[in-house]
Parts: C-alpha cells; structure tokens; sequence
C-alpha cells in the first residue's frame, strides 16, 4: 500500500490544492506565506485523525469531543477555516486521500469488510463547525453506509502506513517523539524473552505491594466518609506499565560533551530527529515522512549531508517536503515538484517556473551543474535522463546530488553556442551527437573550440552509414507505441535497412498512407523516449547499444 494522491479543500490559506499526486520524493517549493506548510500539516491532520477513527469509530463528533481528543492543537474552525469564508455558505474543510492497493490487501479487505474494492482506495476527512466525519467516498459499495466497515478498513490503512511529520521547528521533544514508537516495538520483541519477563514479573510484584500499601493507608479516611466502602485497590495495568518505561527517555548525545538532547543546537536536533526516521525494518508497511523545511537550522555542508540522507529515505519510503533551498529541488523527475502559490498547488512544467518560486539566479546552480553532456534534441535528453542513471550509480548520484545534468542544445548547429555558454562558467562537458553529416561537422568545430576528442561522442552503430540515437534501441520496446498512437507498423519490410532510424521510419509511415514532416519525427520521437521510463532496462538493442555504454563510460571518467 502507498499514499498516491491527496486533495486539501478550505483548510488554512489553502482553498484548492487537488490531487497532490505524491511519489518517492514530492517537493512543495513556493515563496513564504502561500501555504507550503499548511499542505503538510493538512495531509498530518488527515492521517493523524484516520488513526483517531480507527481506534475510536464514531463516524461523527461534536466539536467539544474533537476539541478533547485534538486538544485544539490539531483542528479548530474558527483558526483552521479560510477567514475570508467563514461567513459564506462553504462550511467545512475537506481532506481526501487515495491510496493504491495490492491484490493482496483489496483480498484482505473483502474478508473483513465483503467489499471488493479495485486498486485505489479513497479516503475523504471533513471537518466542518459542529462536527467531524470520516468517509470513504466510493460509489456502489455498501462501506460509506456502514461505520463498521470504514472503521475496519481506517484500522487495516494503519496498520499498512506509518506517518510522521518533522516540523520546522524540531525540539528534542519532537526527536523523542519519534524514538517512543520504536523502543515500544523493540520492548515488545524482548518480552519473548523468558528473562526479561520474568524480571517484569518481579518488578510487577514489587510495585503491587507498594500499591497495596497506599490502599491500606487510604481505605481508612475514605471510609470515615462512605462507610460502604469495604476495599480500595491501586493497580497499574501491565500495557500501561510497560509503556510508562518506553515513555520516560532522554537522548544523551556525545558531541565531544555527553549531553541531554533538549541541551543541544538547533541543528543537532533537526539531524537527529530526521535519522531516526530511517530505521524502520518492517517490510509490511510503507512509510509516509513529512518534512518542513529539511534545511531549517543547518549549515549548508550539514544540510547536503541531509539531502543524502533524504534521497536514501526516498528509496524505501515516501517522502513529501516543503523546502527554499535548491538543494532539495527533486531533479530526477521535474513534475515530482509543486508549485504552491496562492491556496493553490500544480506540479512543475518547467524549471523556470521553480526558479521564480524560490527566487533563485543562475549563478545558484539550480540549472547549472558543474558536469554537462550536451545532446542534439529534447527527445535525446528525454532517452538519456532514464537510460544513464539506470546503466550506471555513479551518474545516478551525481544527477541527484546536481552535480550533473543533460542539456538539449535545439539544433546541431547549436552546439559550439551552448558549449562557449557553459565553458565560461567553468562547466566541464561531454558531447553526444548523432553519427550523420550534422553530428559530424558539428563535431569537427567543437574540436576547433578546444573541446578533447576524448569528451565527443557519437551515437554510432555497426553497419551503417549514418545513425542516430534511435538507432540503439530496441524496437520492440517501442513498436506498439508507433502502431497504437500513429497508426504505422514498423514490422515491415521497409523498416529493415542500414539507413538511419528517421530515413527508416520515414519509408514506413509513407508507404502506410501517412504523412512524415519535421513535427510528426518530433513527436515521433518524444513518445518513444517517454516510454523508455517503463522499462529502461529492456530498451536498448543488445548488438547496437555500444555507443550509449561507451558514453556511460566516458562519463563516469568526467565525474572522476
């Protein structure tokens, strides 16, 4: 089970945030005051409240028993409401959240629910003046009728999903906090030690003769006021007692000085509080971490020492983070992004737009890195961003860590201007270009600007005259893409050839009844490369891919 997707409606400054869709690492970026933080505390304020009703069913509640049970902290109408529509006719603040399913947990549902759901599970948390209500907002199914089934399926969600939320300001309390859940887990395992339950046992004992004592004491004044009062008895139940030990910690941190965690910086707090997260070894249940501005209170080698640690998370786990701090920018996958900006959110299209929200220049290196490889088109990028990471760890990381990047240029003409651009700011690049009488001449002049033969490369494969980078895929990793979106078969005769990739499937589209110009080769082009993401690792032609490994490398030596 994963959290997919989740809708904030009227809660804060946030008026319509819709279907945040949420992968291993989503970034909320925006200026100060459009709301970042109030995503993040809506999607805490969903799960915690989920967990509340799983507990506790009563599908409704009056607003003094959700003021006891939030202790106002978590919801109150009158703060939590938009202001500007509290005298409206819009009353309430709606949370959705929408989890995928396995086959396995839509089985395990149907036998304590006999609901079959597909693979999305939705999830709605309204909250208005009077009352709060948990739902599941499925047509055709019995489960919004029946508060037992929504309370077992609340009850199932939890146990498949950990949350936690680390806010911006993070005390040792907060640090605490998360460390209480996993020593109870660790105290529960050791009570399958016959030793440590025996020393339980001795320990319960001991303090029931102490309680006994104080309920000899007390009986006798009680007494004096309800003679029918024949006994008192003190007891502490074992859960309960049990959980006292895991509850009273401190965290002594050795610096150099041993010292009580609530006595340490800033800085000490937020990286122990965000390591901790990272210690889950429960293969059952996904993890959802929420982090408010991870880079809050860090010195800036501290906080890329974090970015690391927060990448390793994003492996595992589920991470969503509000941040202003390019360093945190999700580089891999640019729509993973949102741009929070006026109660609104909508995922990143272009880079640009994350650059005006975090108020970043050039010279930040938010869209300069110091390693570059130049290719000819968009397409060529889109290929080479999924196949790279995918062939080699260490390119991975340098794209994570932006230390590398790959750039489209628009042209082979293009290249010596892109190439003088990024020189000048003591960029070090590496050039990929088709094997034509384009790529070449363009080449030959990056040779004249000084660029080493050794970092120009050219997408060549065995047999042919001329070639380009389709020429290294494999077409069955893409052939039903061409027949399904354009209507043309590439199982053809005139597909077969050592002409290039754009000559070969020219001939297939003309001979099919198709038109073949500059703009279908482009989208041509880019729906193939998009469907590389689906499968990298299937998409390269075995006996024509020693260009692209032979690029990997030459990379990998730049890198070093």
């Amino acid at each position: 089970m994963k959290l997919i997707s989740f809708s904030v409606t009227n809660y804060r400054s946030i008026t319509k945030a819709h279907k945040i869709l949420v992968s291993n690492m989503t970034v909320l970026v925006g200026k100060n005051n459009e709301g970042k933080s109030n995503i993040l505390r809506a999607l805490s304020l969903a799960m915690s409240t989920m967990r509340d009703y799983a507990s506790d069913p009563g599908i409704r509640r009056t607003t003094t028993e959700m003021r006891r049970r939030f202790s106002e902290r978590l919801y109150n109408w009158e703060r939590d409401f938009p202001f500007s529509l509290q005298n409206s006719k819009k009353k309430a603040s709606e949370i959705d959240l929408v989890f995928e399913l396995t086959k396995d947990e839509i089985r395990d549902i149907h036998n304590s629910t006999k609901i079959w759901l597909n693979s999305e599970l939705p999830i709605r948390i309204t909250f208005s003046k009077d009352e709060s209500k948990v739902e599941i907002p499925k047509k055709g199914t019995p489960a919004t009728a029946n508060s037992t089934n929504v309370q077992n399926i609340m009850t199932y969600v939890c146990k498949k999903i950990d949350f936690n939320f680390i806010p911006a300001v993070r005390t040792g309390q907060d640090t605490v906090n998360i460390l209480e859940p996993i020593i109870e887990r660790a105290l529960f395992d050791a009570e399958k030690d016959i030793k440590y339950r025996e020393a339980l046992e001795t320990l319960e004992k001991l303090q029931q003769e102490k309680l006994n004592d104080i309920s000899q004491r007390i009986v006798a004044p009680l007494q004096a006021f309800l003679p029918s009062v024949k006994s008192l008895q003190i007891r502490i139940p074992n859960v309960r007692r049990r959980s006292l030990y895991a509850r009273d910690i401190d965290i002594i941190i050795d610096d150099g000085v041993p010292t009580s965690i609530e006595s340490k910086g800033d800085g000490i707090k937020s990286l122990t509080a965000l390591a901790l997260l990272n210690n889950s070894n429960n293969p059952d249940k996904m993890s959802v971490i929420a982090i408010e501005e991870p880079e809050a209170h860090l010195h800036p080698e501290a906080a890329r020492q974090l970015y690391q640690t927060i990448l390793s998370l994003s492996e595992k786990y589920q991470v969503v983070l509000t941040t202003h701090s390019p360093l945190f920018i999700n580089r891999s996958t640019l729509q993973d992004n949102i741009i929070v900006d006026k109660g609104k959110a909508a995922p990143v299209k272009r880079i640009k737009e994350i650059r005006e929200a975090l108020g970043t220049i050039i010279s930040d290196n938010l869209i300069n890195a110091e390693n570059i490889l130049l290719v000819e088109g968009e397409d060529d990028k889109i290929i080479l961003d999924k196949l790279l990471p995918n062939m080699n760890e260490k390119i991975k990381k340098s794209i994570q860590n932006s230390n590398f990047i790959i750039d489209y240029v628009g042209g082979a003409g293009n290249f010596p201007y892109k190439l003088t651009l990024y020189r000048n700011i003591q960029c070090n690049c590496c050039v990929f270009l088709d094997d034509d009488d384009a790529g070449r001449t363009a080449g030959a002049q990056l040779e004249k600007q000084g660029l080493s033969s050794s970092n120009i490369l050219y997408a060549i494969c065995n047999g042919s005259t001329n070639s380009e980078i389709e020429d290294c895929l494999e077409k069955n990793s893409y052939k039903e893409i061409v027949l399904n979106d354009f209507g043309v078969s590439i199982d053809v005769s005139e597909f077969r050839g050592n002409d290039k990739w754009s000559e070969r499937m020219r001939a297939c589209f003309c001979s099919q009844g198709k038109q073949w110009n500059e703009d279908i080769e482009k989208r041509v082009k880019k729906a193939i490369a998009e469907n590389i993401a689906t499968d990298p690792n299937s998409a390269l032609n075995s006996h024509k891919r020693s260009s692209i490994d032979a690029l990997a490398s030459q990379i990998e030596r730049m890198l070093n």
